[in-house]
């Protein structure tokens, strides 16, 4: 799954946001996942999964949030860091969320270089743990 299952879980744990999926195709290369609303506040959002510290972000989809961010528009990243344990990593899943102003830096550096400021929020500890009205709280730039 390349997005970790994250678009089903935002519906779930988040009812009261009206999200619609966008598969844009040939017509509009770059053009986030998922787009939600909120008591009046529109967001996008682009979902990945990685068992590492790598995002894989294509050059469109970098540079339609950047243009969208530049524009006065909400755009995130939400990656799910998952990964089972072994002899040298142990079992992860979190989340990490992260405007999409930095796209292009967190697709050079990773997560584990992310420079100060671009990440909203980290949680770990699994799905039930993560903190998801808070999660909306950025999304929405505090609006609940």
């Amino acid at each position: 799954m390349i997005d970790g299952g994250l678009r089903k879980l935002f519906r779930e744990h988040l009812p009261m946001v009206h999200w619609q999926s966008i598969e844009t195709g040939g017509t509009g290369r770059g053009v986030p996942d998922t787009n939600g609303c909120f008591r009046g506040c529109e967001f996008w959002v682009e979902f990945k999964q990685t068992s590492g510290w790598v995002v894989s972000l294509r050059p469109e989809q970098i540079a339609w949030m950047s243009r969208r961010e530049r524009s006065g528009g909400r755009t995130f990243i939400a990656v799910r860091r998952k990964c089972t344990p072994g002899p040298r990593r142990q079992a992860t899943d979190e989340i990490h969320l992260i405007r999409g102003s930095w796209a292009a830096e967190i697709a050079s550096l990773g997560l584990k270089s992310a420079p100060d400021g671009s990440v909203c929020g980290w949680w770990h500890g699994g799905v039930a743990a993560w903190p998801w009205m808070k999660i909306l709280g950025h999304l929405t730039g505090g609006q609940r």
